[in-house]
């Protein structure tokens, strides 16, 4: 039993070899993962996105070491090639990244991936990522005068986003996720 167990947590960390059209597919959703991102609604500071779709698709299907890879090179491609007029940071590059390992870890290998998984990985993402780290680098980027106070001003509208869209995003992740073309896609193309 304890074998089993160790080569599936090996498995999940390995880059698994993709056939054709698992690496088509992969294209694709890095497509719309890019068109999601011009779809943002606010400002630099506040922005309201469903990039989340594609990136938690690619976790479910890809596992932790591709949808990292991907979220990195993703978050380099729109801040240097597909939005230029942006200001790149590596910090939001690491942001993605952390957030790639979130999802994936929630969602990897699930066939049906329940509410608590989604509410987990959403809720870690939303605290550590979204509020946590992007408030720092945004407050790196921004702000002119580094105090608290400042800190906080940056965070509160931040963090009101963040609870208001919770919910919006748990229950979009939980119907796109667990969608019969999704599973009906995920036997076809990766044999699950």
């Amino acid at each position: 039993m304890s074998v089993q167990n160790s080569t599936s947590v090996r498995n999940t960390w390995t880059l698994p070899k993709l056939d054709i059209r698992q690496f088509v597919v992969l294209a694709l959703l890095m497509g719309l993962d890019l068109a999601l991102g011009k779809l943002t609604v606010g400002t630099n500071v506040l922005k309201v996105s469903f990039v989340f779709v594609a990136m938690s698709l690619i976790a479910k299907w890809y596992g932790p070491i591709w949808t990292m890879f991907i979220a990195a090179i993703l978050d380099v491609v729109n801040a240097t090639i597909v939005n230029p007029s942006g200001t790149f940071f590596l910090g939001f590059t690491l942001s993605a990244i952390v957030a790639a390992f979130i999802y994936a870890l929630f969602y990897y290998e699930q066939l049906h991936v329940s509410w608590l998984r989604i509410l987990m990985a959403v809720g870690l993402i939303t605290l550590v990522v979204n509020v946590g780290l992007n408030t720092v680098w945004l407050f790196i980027m921004y702000s002119h005068v580094h105090t608290v106070d400042s800190f906080i001003t940056l965070l509160i509208p931040r963090a009101i986003k963040s609870a208001m869209m919770y919910p919006i995003q748990v229950i979009i992740t939980y119907a796109f996720l667990n969608n019969t073309a999704v599973k009906q896609a995920t036997k076809q193309i990766f044999h699950k």
